[in-house]
């Protein structure tokens, strides 16, 4: 088998592949209890962010259904990418897993990961996806986010947003409304959301597209006008926000915060922990998790979760050409 093919492995494939092994572990498994020790939860971003917060309170959760405790490790840096390869390096006895998603991907594709995304990884869920909203200064002539859309195409690059994120890739939602409504706008670099709320408060930037966690104290002082949100519906914290879809845009744009394991974990562990995962995203402490957070449900376990991420990772390189991220 050449690596073009293995490289197409799907999930459902390489199960299959190994059933037999799988099947001679299960009398093992089956005495041992899987989980019998505390399990690692592997976080990608430092102590105290929203990251941190979401999967420490998902852990806590977990806990109560699979009967074993949780060490949460972070291991920031390098665009989540050092908590990533802890991950792939780990034993696939199920006691090491982690946040997942797709930034590990971009990175990966922009030279900054050693892994690769289809082969390296267990996808196993994810119950949570981080929405963005487009959001300008209150007192702003800019009122709607087709207004937006308008002066990005008549005046392309006039209007300028502030973007934290990766140097070669600076905000990637501000590329995909870009791309997918042909308006243009200039990215200027900052270090966090914090510095770009200041930036837009004090009349230094236009606009401002982030997390939308990143402005709802800014908002609820008055400072700060949001014209949409990115999700698939309203979201709690903002009745009154439109969705860009509901406005006739074509600007859905989200992050799933997923779980993941490193390659080769066995059949019957997987299915222990997406079960435990499938009841945990229906808690109602998850709920009140996603509130906390600001962030919106979005479940997809097992086999939907592991097509929707080799979906994304396909369609990637295509769309980072496009936004003069990533050569020819």
């Amino acid at each position: 088998m050449d690596s073009s093919t293995r490289a197409r492995l799907s999930r459902r494939d390489v199960l299959a592949g190994t059933g037999a092994a799988i099947v001679s572990t299960l009398p093992a498994l089956g005495q041992s209890g899987y989980p019998n020790r505390l399990i690692e939860m592997v976080v990608c971003y430092g102590a105290g962010g929203t990251s941190d917060i979401y999967y420490r309170g998902l852990a806590t959760i977990l806990t109560r259904y699979l009967g074993q405790g949780f060490v949460v490790l972070n291991k920031p840096g390098a665009g989540s990418t050092i908590g990533t390869t802890y991950i792939k390096h780990a034993n696939a006895d199920g006691y090491t897993i982690g946040n997942i998603t797709e930034v590990m991907m971009r990175e990966q594709l922009l030279g900054n990961g050693t892994f690769n995304p289809e082969l390296d990884f267990t996808y196993l869920g994810t119950g949570a996806s981080v929405p963005f909203c487009w959001a300008v200064r209150a007192d702003s002539p800019i009122k709607t986010l087709q207004q937006l859309v308008e002066e990005g195409r008549k005046t392309p690059g006039k209007l300028t947003y502030g973007a934290a994120g990766s140097p070669k890739l600076p905000s990637w939602a501000m590329k995909m409304f870009e791309a997918r409504t042909g308006a243009r706008f200039q990215g200027v670099p900052f270090r966090s959301s914090s510095e770009i709320i200041t930036a837009a408060l004090g009349g230094f930037i236009d606009l401002i597209c982030d997390a939308v966690g990143a402005l709802v104290g800014t908002v609820a002082g008055g400072g700060i006008h949001v014209l949409a949100v990115s999700a698939e519906n309203r979201l709690p914290e903002w009745p009154d926000v439109p969705t860009a879809a509901e406005l006739g845009i074509d600007a859905t744009t989200m992050l799933p915060y997923g779980v993941g394991g490193p390659a080769g974990m066995a059949a019957p562990v997987v299915a222990v922990l997406e079960q435990a995962l499938r009841k945990a995203y229906a808690d109602p402490e998850h709920l009140e998790l996603l509130r906390k957070t600001h962030m919106a449900p979005w479940e997809r376990i097992g086999q939907d979760f592991d097509a929707y991420m080799r979906a994304q990772y396909a369609a990637l390189p295509n769309q980072l050409r496009e936004f003069g991220a990533l050569g020819g």
